[in-house]
């Protein structure tokens, strides 16, 4: 091959060369303005949802949760902070076991929620953890509807922007239904046992892990799992949530026996 050839040839190579390399620049350059416009829509989208969160939240109906009034009221609203750990630990263990960790929403609850609905063909699972039961016991309705399940979302993520995890947690136990008409964990705690959930009471005992564990496990259908009303189907419920508490670590073995066989 003489000069000229050559010297046509390495320079032919040289733009294929420049052309590959523009060709993979600008393949990086549109997949870095691709990763751009979605962290735009996904800030776009949260902030829309924060918007929304924030006009579905209704802090009147958090201030009489918290504050009732007591000429109208006999609910009790106790702080966490007054209870035995053993009380609101067997909330999270059966309800939301990633509670402490998710921000209201629990993307791997939800999915498993809807490929058994999937499934069903039906809603047999709502997925829903402890905010967003929150969030439809206080400012939406009991239908099962996918809409309300976005809702129940949308308010939970604002709920857990605005408060903390103790405070998601105490207004859940102090306002979620318990059966026959009781609303709050000091209402059912009295209402099944005459006992109290306080840890210092001078007039009442304190609900023990087995009592406990018997309200926790009520709330998947208060009605069918009423210790007054169906003591066996109660107390399969209680045992359930009393392995939960166990298998989390949240309790030992020996305490886990011993509040079955009370």
């Amino acid at each position: 091959m003489n000069r000229t050839n050559y010297n046509a040839s390495n320079s032919r190579i040289q733009k294929r060369k420049q052309v590959k390399s523009k060709s993979k620049f600008r393949t990086i350059r549109r997949f870095i303005k691709l990763i751009c416009i979605i962290l735009i829509l996904n800030i776009a989208g949260f902030a829309s949802a924060i918007v929304a969160g924030q006009l579905m939240i209704d802090e009147k109906e958090i201030e009489r949760l918290q504050s009732p009034d007591v000429t109208i009221s006999t609910q009790e609203y106790v702080k966490i902070s007054d209870m035995p750990d053993y009380i609101w630990k067997a909330f999270i263990a059966i309800e939301d076991h990633r509670f402490m960790s998710h921000p209201g929403v629990d993307p791997a609850g939800f999915s498993r929620a809807m490929w058994e609905n999937l499934k069903a063909w039906d809603f047999v699972e709502g997925g829903s953890t402890i905010t967003m039961q929150l969030s439809r016991s206080l400012f939406l309705t009991q239908d099962k509807e996918v809409g309300r399940k976005l809702k129940e979302m949308i308010i939970a993520v604002n709920l857990e922007l605005e408060y903390s995890k103790e405070e998601l947690l105490e207004m859940y136990v102090n306002g979620i239904y318990f059966g026959h008409g009781e609303f709050g964990i000091e209402q059912a705690a009295n209402f099944y046992f005459g006992k109290t959930v306080r840890a210092d009471d001078p007039k009442k005992d304190t609900i023990n892990l087995s009592e406990a564990a018997m309200l926790a496990g009520l709330l998947k259908a208060p009605e069918y799992y009423s210790p007054k009303k169906y003591p066996e189907k109660a107390k399969q419920r209680q045992e359930i949530v009393l392995l939960r508490m166990n298998e989390l670590g949240m309790i030992s073995e020996d305490e886990m026996e011993m509040a079955v066989d009370l």
